[in-house]
């Protein structure tokens, strides 16, 4: 549905976009995830039309959006991409029905028609009785309901959100994010996020692409991106777990045997381990244990190296505990 083939971005002599390669199908939920400065809010805006491309193509159904060398450039309004910033945007001497009505009066919509249409993405967003208020008098989750409805107003095939839950406490964050990718679901949206916060990509996204340096590191679903990530710059953003050189496992170590040759680093998941009260394949000193979130979070040293891992059950806790790590659970990174 959209495809973006080697796009460039330059501010100054600054590079910001550096050949971004991605296919988005029609109805996904896509996740730009990365740190700040990395590209990814620049890349949203360039989408949105808000921002020209510097080189590469930007198409949409077959159709050029933004393509430097030709000369095609697709204007925002003509797009009629629904866009969801962080800071809500709502105009604040507008009622929230007359902040929603305000991009379809744009358009051109009949009068008789606004009305009906802001009804129904009210109800849709759960807002309804709201529609008189002004912004000042709704909580964050329900200013954000407000962009939400306004994005959906048009009835655009395209949803693009900048952070859209960044600015809300982490129980509301949660909910609006399933109230969001059930709306996205219920409605054959395509969906386009942008976030820094690895919890907010894994609950909205089909698949995350994870940007770095103005480049994407991997895409794929979020089982893959937290469990098989392919580089350490990967793993240590998503905090995939334990991140160790190769020589950790020795040689002669039962572990080291089918380990791909070319890893300079592996990935020990939290989950990896199995703890024992005689020393196993690891000796291991207990460093710190805390139960929080239905587990017990255990932090040990073993071969001088300090690891975390998690366990569903308390471990035993001696001075001759010991772990053994799970073979099939570890990934080979790139560096």
């Amino acid at each position: 549905m959209m495809n973006l083939h080697r796009l460039h971005k330059t501010f100054g002599t600054t590079e910001i976009l550096k050949g971004i390669d991605l296919d988005i199908e029609e109805g996904e939920f896509v996740t730009l995830l990365g740190q700040s400065g990395c590209g990814k809010s620049t890349l949203l805006r360039i989408i949105a039309g808000l921002e020209r491309a510097g080189c590469g193509q930007l198409s949409y159904n077959g159709t050029v959006l933004d393509e430097p060398q030709r000369g095609h450039f697709v204007p925002t309004q003509a797009r009629q991409f629904g866009f969801v910033f962080q800071d809500h945007a709502l105009w604040p001497h507008l009622t929230i029905d007359e902040n929603i009505a305000f991009p379809l009066r744009s358009y051109g919509w009949a009068k008789n028609d606004i009305a009906p249409r802001v009804a129904e993405v009210l109800a849709q967003v759960q807002m309804s009785a709201h529609a008189g208020k002004y912004p000042r008098q709704l909580s964050g989750g329900q200013r954000q309901r407000v962009g939400i409805a306004r994005a959906l107003a048009l009835s655009p095939k395209v949803i693009l959100l900048d952070e859209p839950l960044a600015s809300l406490d982490s129980n509301l964050r949660d909910d609006l994010g399933h109230e969001i990718r059930n709306l996205a679901k219920q409605f054959g949206l395509t969906c386009i996020n942008v976030t820094h916060d690895r919890r907010e990509a894994q609950i909205l996204s089909d698949r995350i692409a994870v940007m770095a340096d103005g480049q994407i590191q991997q895409v794929g679903t979020p089982l893959d991106i937290f469990t098989r990530p392919t580089t350490v710059e990967t793993a240590r953003f998503v905090n995939a777990g334990n991140i160790v050189p190769r020589a950790f496992f020795e040689t002669h170590d039962s572990l080291a045997t089918g380990i791909d040759a070319q890893a300079d680093w592996l990935l020990v998941p939290r989950n990896a381990v199995q703890f024992t009260r005689e020393r196993a394949d690891h000796p291991a000193r207990l460093q710190d244990m805390v139960f929080i979130d239905g587990r017990f979070e255990i932090k040990v040293e073993v071969k001088g190296q300090s690891l975390t891992f998690f366990s569903e059950t308390k471990p035993p806790v001696t001075e001759d505990m010991g772990v053994t790590i799970l073979p099939d659970h570890v990934v080979p990174l790139r560096a």
